[in-house]
């Protein structure tokens, strides 16, 4: 994120404050469920998952697939392997592994200014559970 936003601020008060209120806690609560509500568990697992597998988010930005360009080189090889890998099982399924990676990569390597407009693009992957894992691993 650019700019640090309140909700941070909150959660950096609440962490380094050891005589907080409780009514402040409570407040910092309410804000905080008010800026996650739209997200469910899987987006919560999806967020630990980007922790544990900071490499490949890292690896992802370095690519700069996320850029109007990187976009477009991006659908370029997408369209590429896709033609290629026809009735290539196994590539095939490699293919969509990246497409996958990409996907859940983004909200996670496009710049937000704040909490909530992070919060929003991580909820506008809705789904993506039973869309692309369906044996949930």
């Amino acid at each position: 994120m650019d700019h640090e936003d309140e909700s941070i601020g909150h959660l950096k008060q609440l962490s380094s404050n050891e005589n907080i209120s409780l009514s402040d806690i409570s407040e910092v609560y309410k804000i905080l469920l008010e800026q996650f509500k739209t997200l469910g568990s899987e987006h919560l697992h999806l967020i630990k998952t980007s922790v544990e597998c900071s490499a490949v988010v890292n690896m992802m930005k370095k690519s700069d697939l996320y850029s109007p360009q990187g976009r477009h080189r991006f659908q370029e090889l997408r369209d590429n392997f896709t033609t290629q890998f026809q009735l290539q099982e196994r590539n095939n399924m490699i293919l969509n592994s990246l497409i996958i990676t990409h996907i859940l990569c983004e909200p996670f390597i496009t710049q937000t200014k704040t909490l909530p407009e992070f919060v929003d693009r991580l909820a506008h992957l809705r789904n993506f559970e039973e869309n692309f894992c369906p044996n949930n691993y």
